[in-house]
């Protein structure tokens, strides 16, 4: 895709992202109902209503920090692919310069050969004078108009060769501009939404602590217990399964945290298997374009499993029996779940086959 549509298109993105900031009013001061901010003061059947409401604004809170993650990762893309078009586009241009360079030498050396064969009138004068006939002077004059027309030619040539570099050194520069303040605005929606997000995750888990206290421990299980014959689909959940209990953190591929696409690419490379990079839609993608993708009815342990439309925002492992592994979103740490079936895909990428 041309830089310029997909400027345009992560545009779109971080602008729907900061549409839903909007729409869902969730800001640090409105992530809870005012009767449910004040945990310490409720109890029994209160407290218990207050939790499935903030749990369900944590839930859309964490949704949108989740979507402006991915368009993150996405403008991030993009700024890596315009940086390597510059680089080239700014080698043609030092290309370019060159020839230029060579272009007004070679107009310079016919510009001096010019007035050493024939580039005056004392030059002209003194041939006919010498007695050698018409035929050397035609032979003068003709060579002295050939050379001035090099020399016009040559000149031209080099105007154009410089005029080139010097747009091929301004669209190498824009592109970069661009992307890179697509990326900021970005990055300052996703800064957004993780504070709305962590403010409403915090609310849940000091309600579900003090209903429970101890509620958020978890049960983590060694990967160094997995067999040497182990198949790549038992690798991928043990790896994940490891990380249980490791905080979710923007961006983190490990080691000690994690994102939801960081997650599943170092499960896989753990195995040996590139599914694409670190992004959720560039997962997706792989296994579209290689035709990985199975109907979500034929999921196996392994398999990813995708959330969104089009434009995919969370993706998990699937572990078998009706769960998945995740790293779930800001304030929460890795953890083994059932799937949840709100926005899933109906396929899962299979990069275990």
């Amino acid at each position: 895709m041309p830089i310029h549509a997909r400027n345009i298109a992560g545009l779109t993105i971080t602008a729907a992202v900061a549409g839903i900031i909007a729409a869902s009013g969730l800001t640090t001061a409105s992530a809870a109902s005012a009767t449910c901010k004040d945990i310490s003061a409720l109890s029994g059947k209160a407290l218990t209503s207050c939790i499935h409401t903030l749990r369900l604004q944590a839930r859309a809170a964490g949704k949108t920090a989740e979507q402006a993650d991915e368009a993150y990762l996405a403008a991030k893309h993009r700024t890596a692919a315009a940086q390597t078009q510059a680089t080239a586009l700014g080698t043609a241009a030092d290309q370019a310069a060159l020839v230029a360079e060579r272009s007004r030498a070679r107009a310079a050396a016919v510009a001096a050969q010019l007035a050493r064969t024939g580039g005056s009138l004392g030059q002209t004068t003194e041939v006919l004078l010498s007695g050698n006939g018409a035929t050397e002077v035609l032979y003068h004059l003709s060579r002295m108009t050939e050379l001035t027309s090099d020399t016009s030619e040559l000149a031209s040539d080099a105007k154009r060769d410089q005029a080139q570099a010097d747009d091929l050194q301004q669209q190498a520069s824009l592109a970069v501009q661009r992307v890179a303040s697509e990326e900021e605005e970005a990055k300052e929606l996703y800064r957004a939404a993780e504070k709305a997000s962590d403010a409403a995750r915090l609310l849940v888990a000091q309600a579900e602590e003090k209903r429970s206290p101890g509620s958020n421990a978890v049960n983590v299980q060694a990967y160094a217990d997995l067999p040497s014959d182990a198949s790549v689909a038992a690798t991928v959940v043990a790896f994940a399964r490891a990380q249980i209990g490791e905080p979710y953190v923007f961006g983190a591929a490990g080691p000690g945290s994690w994102d939801c696409s960081g997650l599943t690419m170092s499960a896989f490379a753990s195995t040996g298997r590139d599914i694409g990079g670190h992004g959720v839609n560039v997962q997706y993608e792989l296994a579209r374009s290689t035709g990985l993708l199975v109907p979500y009815s034929e999921a196996q342990p392994g398999d990813l499993l995708f959330y969104g439309s089009g434009d995919f925002y969370h993706v998990a492992v699937y572990s078998g029996d009706g769960t998945m592994i995740e790293a779930p979103y800001p304030g929460r740490s890795v953890r083994e779940v059932p799937i949840r079936t709100a926005d899933l895909a109906p396929v899962v990428a299979r990069f275990t086959s």
